[in-house]
Order: structure tokens, then sequence, then C-alpha cells
């Protein structure tokens, strides 16, 4: 499929701005069959089902504490980590009702592991695999064999550990599928074999905080948290998508100071504030949502 080319200005639409008064949105995002966009509705413990052409939505109540990574299986069950909210978090997947009907618990190597499992995003292998960036917790990558044996990295063989792995996705633009890792506080995106071997690391100047990653075309796209899209193409150069407008120094951010309080930010259209999960339609539709309170979900084209 010929995709358009985002080195163009992109064409933005708002599909979902949040009440800031229902809470936080810290939200994955991932595309039904039918091409609804699912991510969290502010406050947690639901999901909006949103059609993107009518904008129309169904809040649908999950038990989870936050959805902050999606993934959406072939037969439209939703995975979801959730990295808990004062608690030690889940990976579950539910079905379009919001009833959970699998578990993943965390994979211990350690009695001092324990209760240190805080997942915050889930990629689906076309081998069955599942793959699980720990990024809040331990700061481990963890596959899920289709097998059901478990295997977990923590990065050292690309020199140094992980450090807040908090972005997975399956590379599939090249015939040879890889492993995408957005090792956010280190500040680069890293690619491994399937059998979990380290191929490279990629990074430049203006990738200070890959969060989440998607395939569109040849790009791997990143949300980078504070304020840009960028893209990684097949040669490894990262260039901006949408590019940083530098709010992040904002005193209060990603949401704003009003008195002593944290408020919703005034968030601009056409400009990012805080992105966060990202996702890509089978048409080539990029939709990512933001962070703060509210939240908001937004495709470009």
């Amino acid at each position: 499929m010929e995709l358009k080319d985002l080195n163009s200005p992109v064409i933005w639409r708002t599909l979902f701005d949040g009440d800031s008064k229902q809470g936080w949105m810290h939200s994955g995002i991932g595309v039904l069959s039918d091409g609804r966009i699912v991510f969290e509705a502010p406050g947690g413990a639901a999901l909006i089902f949103l059609d993107p052409e009518t904008k129309s939505h169904l809040r649908v109540e999950v038990g989870v504490a936050v959805s902050h990574g999606i993934a959406v299986a072939s037969d439209d069950t939703i995975w979801i980590c959730d990295p808990g909210a004062q608690a030690p978090g889940q990976v579950v997947q539910i079905n379009l009702d919001g009833k959970i009907v699998r578990t993943i618990k965390q994979p211990i190597r350690s009695a001092d592991e324990q209760d240190k499992w805080r997942p915050t995003s889930i990629a689906l292998a076309a081998n069955g695999d599942i793959w699980i960036g720990d990024g809040y917790g331990l700061s481990l990558v963890h596959v899920v064999r289709a097998t059901g044996a478990i295997e977990t990295y923590d990065g050292y063989s690309s020199g140094i550990n992980f450090d807040c792995p908090h972005g997975v996705a399956i590379d599939t633009r090249e015939s040879v599928t890889r492993i995408a890792v957005a090792d956010r506080s280190n500040k680069r995106v890293l690619f491994f074999k399937e059998d979990g071997t380290f191929i490279r690391s990629v990074s430049a100047p203006i990738m200070t905080s890959p969060s989440s990653l998607a395939v569109r075309g040849s790009d791997l796209l990143v949300t980078d948290l504070f304020g840009a899209i960028l893209a990684i193409n097949l040669d490894d150069h990262v260039r901006a998508i949408v590019p940083t407008s530098n709010v992040n120094t904002r005193e209060g951010w990603p949401n704003k100071l009003s008195s002593t309080d944290s408020v919703a930010p005034d968030v601009i259209e056409g400009k990012l504030n805080s992105p966060h999960g990202i996702t890509v339609s089978s048409k080539g539709e990029v939709y990512f949502t933001e962070w703060y309170l509210g939240g908001r979900a937004v495709t470009i084209s």
C-alpha cells in the first residue's frame, strides 16, 4: 500500500478532548478491525471506543487502574499493560465487553522482585510471542513465547542496562522481524532479533524521551514524551514528523499550575504537549494520545 509521505506538513485532527475533572489520561492506543480506536478514559478504570469518522464513542468499564499500554490482537481482544496506581500492576487480555479473559503474571527471578511489576507496553508478534516492557518497575523486557516459556532481558547486551524500557513494538519493516524497544531514560531505541539477540541502538539529539513505537511503511514512529513525534527510517536516520515546541519547560508540565494547583494545560491544535501512546491503522492513519489531566486523542495524516 502506498502511504502518504509524512515528510510534508501533517494534517491534524483532534478526535477526543477529555474532561480534566475526571482525572488523568495516561494511555496507550490501539485500532480495532472495524476502524475504531481504543484508549483509556480519563481517570482510568474504563476504555473509550471511538469512531474516527464520526467521533462518536462508547465507554466500557474495565478491571484495570491504568490502560497505559494497549495492543489489539487479530481477534479484536485487547491486551492492556496496567502499571497500577498505588499497587503492583498487571497484564490482562480483555474482550470487547471489558471482561478479563487472560492474565499474565509477573515473571519473578528472585524474591526481591516480588510486587515490583509495573508493565508499560505490550507487543504481539505474528508467531504468537508476547513482548512486555516493564518500564516503571524493574526496567526489564519479558517475552512470553507461544510455547508458554518466558524469557527476560535487561538490555546489558547493548552495553548498558535498560533504564525505563517504556515502549516495545514488533518491527516488520524488513523481511526479518525485529523487536524495537524505546529505552526512555537512556534516550535511545534498541533493536533485537526475535530470539533476543541485540542488533543495534539508535539515538539522536532530537530524541530526548522516546516513549512509544509504531510501524508505518518504512518508518518506525516514536512518541517523544517531551513534545515531539519522530520517525526512524530504514537507514536509522531520525527526523521529526511533528517537532517539539519545548513545552516541557513549562512549570507544572504536562499540566499547568494555577496558583499552587495542577490544572489541564491550554493545548493548541497542531502543537504537541506530551505525546504518549501511538498506533497506525492498516490504511496508514496515525493515532496518538497525550498525557495530562483529561488528555486527548489525535490523528495526523
